[in-house]
C-alpha cells in the first residue's frame, strides 16, 4: 500500500477519534464509563499513530469495552490494521469481538465477514471459506458480500467449477427466466466472469484434444458473454483443429466486427485458417479488405509481406507508404525502413534502433477498468482482478 494512502487512513482515523471523543464527552449524557471508553480509544490511537501496532491492538482488546456503541470503533481499527498490512492484529481484534456474546447475532455475522477478509489477506483461504459459507447460509444481510468473497477465493485457487456455482448464486432468478430487463453493471461483471471461467475450463480440454467437451464449455462461455473475444478465438482454434477453415474465418470476422482493437490477436489464427485453403491470392485479398476496414497495423504489415512475396518489394513499399500516410505508427515506420534497401545510411539505422527501443518500452495493452498496462494480454487484470477489461492500445505505436 502506498504511503499516501496510509497517511490518508491515519488522518481519517484521527478525524474519527475526534468525533468519537465529542460523542463520549457530550455534557447531557456524560458518565464515568464514557470517559473510560474515550480514554481507551485515544490511547489505542496514539499507539497506532506511533506505529506501535501490537500495543494498539492490546489496548483496544483489553481496555475498550465491546458493545453495540463501540462496535464501529473496533471494526474501524481492525480494518485499518488490515489495510496497513498488520493482518495478525486485525485478526485478534475481530476474534475478540466474536468471543463476546453481548453483540446481536446479525452484528456477529458482520464480524465474521471482516474476519474472513483478514484470512483472505493472510492467504488463509480455507479458514475464510468456512466463515463465508456460514454467512451465506445464515445471514441474508451479508450474503451478497460473502458470495463475492467466496467467488474470489475459488478464482484465486483456480477451482473453476466452484467459482461457477457461487457466481450463479449471485445472479437473480431472471437469469434462467425470460430476460425482460438489461443486467446491472454488477450482474454484467458476474456474467463476464462466468464466461471466462468456462474458457478456463476449455483450455486444458483443448490441450488434451477433448474437442467435444471444450466446444461445450466455449458455447457456455458465449451464452454468458457473446462479446467475449477469448471465446471466439478458442472456438476458431477448435474449428481449425477440426479442419473447418470457413467456420474459423467466420468466427474471426465476428471478432473484428465486434472488437476491431483485437485484430492483432486474430491475425495468427486468420493466417492458419487460410493455410488449409491453399489460396495465397485469396489470403492477400482478405488481408487487404480487413486492413482497409479497421486500419489494423498488424494486418497492414502482413499485407506488405505478402505483396513482397507475391509481387515485388516495390509494391510492398508503396503499399506501406500509403498506409503510413493515412495512419502513421511506429510499427508501420519500422516496416517501411525494413522494406527499403540495406544501404539506407547510418541515420536510418539509428532511427530504426530508436524506434525498436521505443516499441519495446511502451505498453501494448491497457485495462479499461483500472488503467493497468503492460506488454502481455491478460484476460484477468492482475491489478483490479476484473475479467475481460484489458484490450490492445490503439495509438501511435500501432494496433
Amino acid at each position: 500500500m502506498g504511503v499516501e494512502l496510509i497517511q490518508f487512513l491515519l488522518v481519517l482515523a484521527a478525524v474519527a477519534s475526534g468525533w468519537l471523543l465529542g460523542y463520549f464527552y457530550r455534557p447531557k449524557k456524560r458518565s464515568h464509563s464514557s470517559d473510560d471508553n474515550a480514554s481507551s480509544y485515544y490511547k489505542g490511537l496514539n499507539y497506532l499513530l506511533g506505529e506501535q501496532a501490537g500495543a494498539a491492538v492490546m489496548t483496544v482488546i483489553n481496555e475498550l469495552p465491546v458493545n453495540i456503541e463501540t462496535l464501529p470503533t473496533h471494526l474501524a481499527l481492525g480494518n485499518l490494521m488490515r489495510s496497513k498490512g498488520e493482518v495478525d492484529g486485525a485478526i485478534r481484534i475481530h476474534q475478540n469481538l466474536l468471543s463476546r456474546p453481548s453483540l446481536p447475532k446479525e452484528k456477529l455475522y458482520q464480524v465474521n465477514l471482516e474476519l474472513a477478509r483478514d484470512y483472505i489477506s493472510a492467504g488463509l483461504f480455507d479458514r475464510a471459506e468456512r466463515l463465508l459459507r456460514d454467512v451465506v447460509d445464515e445471514s441474508p444481510q451479508y450474503r451478497s458480500d460473502a458470495l463475492e468473497h467466496l467467488q474470489g477465493i475459488y478464482q484465486s485457487e483456480k477451482e473453476w467449477d466452484q467459482a461457477i456455482a457461487v457466481a450463479l448464486l449471485r445472479l437473480p432468478q431472471r437469469r434462467w427466466l425470460k430476460k425482460s430487463a438489461a443486467p446491472t453493471a454488477a450482474e454484467r461483471a458476474v456474467e463476464c466472469s462466468l464466461s471466462h471461467y468456462h474458457c478456463e475450463k476449455a483450455q486444458p480440454l483443448l490441450a488434451a484434444h477433448d474437442i467435444k467437451s471444450a466446444s461445450k464449455e466455449l458455447q457456455m462461455a458465449r451464452s454468458y458473454d457473446n462479446d467475449n473475444v477469448r471465446a471466439y478465438l478458442l472456438l476458431a482454434k477448435v474449428a481449425i483443429t477440426q479442419k473447418k477453415p470457413q467456420q474459423a474465418l467466420e468466427l474471426l470476422h465476428s471478432v473484428i466486427e465486434r472488437q476491431p482493437a483485437f485484430a492483432k490477436e486474430v491475425l495468427p489464427l486468420f493466417r492458419e485458417a487460410f493455410v488449409d485453403f491453399g489460396n495465397r491470392a485469396g489470403y492477400l485479398d482478405a488481408l487487404k479488405r480487413i486492413a482497409e476496414k479497421v486500419s489494423s497495423t498488424a494486418f497492414i504489415t502482413e499485407c506488405a509481406l505478402q505483396l513482397a512475396e507475391q509481387a515485388s518489394s516495390e509494391s510492398a513499399l508503396s503499399y506501406l507508404y500509403d498506409a503510413a500516410r493515412k495512419r502513421p505508427t511506429i510499427v508501420l515506420l519500422l516496416s517501411v525502413l525494413d522494406q527499403q534497401d540495406s544501404d539506407v545510411g547510418q541515420s536510418a539505422v539509428l532511427v530504426t534502433q530508436l524506434l525498436d527501443q521505443l516499441k519495446a518500452e511502451r505498453p501494448i495493452y491497457r485495462c479499461r477498468h483500472c488503467g493497468f498496462s503492460g506488454q502481455k494480454l491478460h484476460w484477468l487484470c492482475p491489478s483490479c482482478e476484473q475479467w475481460g477489461t484489458i484490450a490492445p492500445i490503439r495509438g501511435i505505436q500501432g494496433d
